[in-house]
């Protein structure tokens, strides 16, 4: 419960409606990004990180957060029945920020202007606003090894945190979370099944050839060795 309450303390801080201006002060990049993302929930737009650059030590000196519309429309698409979690507007609302010389983060240009209705409402079903806590990510993960499926195990999450609306994710991204600890599991699997049957090949060689000179037993493990790896192939 403890992360669903820390989760809803931000929420009531944010209550009060605010708005980005020319000249606010950051502490860094992501905090700066962060608060266009409040902003963005608050009002009801997707967000994203547009365009950045960096210094030659590698961190970031000046960036560009847009609203998620910006941007053209992908035509390409052949598929006319799948629905696309944001539609490209060409949208222009924007800020932009760069580190002062106190080494703060500034804004620095701003557009708050959009070319699409905002949709508060609906601020959950935005990519961008969608998140699992490390602690939220491990109990799905031991639910799921303990055989309880997927809708329950999101079910439960839900219950304990109220509600939907008090939910970061939706079950899709359980879902995806869920599909991934299992493939790596079995990758993992994988891995240890490979070294226990090479260790396997390994003994029955050795074992094989116990009286073989040393001079003719490196490469008589050479071939042994090649012919298993094109068994396995």
């Amino acid at each position: 419960m403890e992360n669903f309450e820390n989760e809803r303390a931000i929420e009531d801080v944010r209550l009060e409606k605010f708005e980005p201006t020319l000249g606010m002060l950051f502490d860094g990049y992501e905090e700066m990004f962060e608060f266009y993302k409040a902003y963005g929930r608050q009002e009801g737009f997707p967000v994203k990180k547009l365009t950045s650059k960096k210094r030659s030590d590698k961190t970031v000196k000046y960036a560009t957060f847009a609203c998620g519309r910006s941007g053209k429309a992908d035509s390409r698409s052949t598929n006319l029945l799948k629905l696309k979690p944001v539609v490209k507007t060409g949208c222009e609302s924007k800020i932009g920020g760069c580190v002062n010389e106190e080494g703060k983060w500034i804004l620095r240009t701003l557009n708050l202007q959009h070319d699409h209705g905002l949709s508060p409402d609906k601020e959950r079903y935005f990519p961008c606003n969608h998140r699992i806590s490390a602690s939220v990510k491990k109990r799905i993960e031991m639910n799921d090894s303990a055989g309880i499926n997927i809708v329950q195990n999101f079910n439960s999450i839900v219950v304990e945190a109220g509600g939907r609306e008090n939910v970061s994710f939706l079950e899709k991204d359980c879902i995806n979370l869920i599909d991934k600890a299992r493939r790596l599991h079995l990758r993992e699997g994988d891995a240890m099944t490979i070294l226990k049957n090479r260790h396997v090949v390994l003994c029955s060689i050795f074992n094989s050839i116990p009286s073989m000179e040393p001079q003719h037993l490196t490469q008589d493990l050479k071939q042994r060795m090649q012919a298993q790896s094109g068994l396995e192939d």
